[in-house]
């Protein structure tokens, strides 16, 4: 398959409202954890203006220091609590990872996410074995839409931005893609995909996983 300027080597995923369709997860579990806190209700689109950083990072920027740790464990047990009732697994997203490390890609994830939500996803959804390498919020200094997590990822499988491509649901994936220099996708295959607007351009915004496998296809 060929990427920006070759062969596609590197299919790199983001994975909330890409490979998953967890932001109903998300948005739940934030809301229950800040309701214990102050009793306020969060709509989904404030705590969606918090994203970025991982969800530690976001819990330490809006919870005070004496509820800290004891929000932190509750945000974690909803999620893992919640997972199996709000996440559905998509038998056609693990056979496109199938399909790709078929077809001699290497196949990772590049999340705002953080490691600790990321491995409980992956686990439950079995993709944990699909992916070469994982790269959070965790592990990075400077967030989406830097490209510090997409150039992590290149490095870590050995490819060159011209041999890989970024696919994820938001305008800050795309713009973290373009700033790395690698192939572009924008993903609008869930329905609780991020819904602003792609800004810039991705070079394809794939309206189905149908759409982006005849993408990839058409690049060999």
């Amino acid at each position: 398959m060929k990427g920006v300027e070759g062969v596609i080597r590197a299919v790199l995923f983001d994975f909330d409202g890409t490979l998953a369709d967890t932001l109903p997860l998300i948005y739940r579990s934030f809301r229950e954890m800040w309701r214990g806190v102050d009793g306020r209700e969060r709509t989904d689109e404030e705590i969606l203006s918090l994203f970025g950083p991982p969800e530690e990072e976001i819990i330490r920027r809006e919870v005070p220091e004496e509820r800290l740790e004891a929000s932190l464990e509750e945000y974690f047990s909803l999620y893992r609590k919640f997972h199996e009732e709000e996440v559905v697994q998509v038998p056609q997203v693990l056979q496109l990872l199938r399909d790709l490390k078929e077809k001699g890609c290497q196949v990772g994830v590049v999340t705002g996410k953080g490691r600790r939500s990321a491995e409980i996803s992956l686990a439950k959804l079995e993709m944990a074995d699909l992916v070469d390498t994982l790269v959070t919020g965790s592990d990075v200094r400077r967030y989406k839409p830097h490209p510090e997590g997409i150039q992590r990822a290149l490095s870590q499988l050995g490819c060159s931005p011209e041999e890989g491509i970024y696919v994820g649901d938001s305008p800050g994936d795309v713009r973290a893609g373009l700033a790395a220099g690698v192939g572009t996708v924008g993903a609008r295959w869930f329905i609780g995909s991020d819904p602003r607007p792609f800004d810039p351009k991705p070079q394809l915004v794939a309206e189905s996983l149908e759409s982006f496998q005849d993408w990839l296809s058409l690049r060999g």
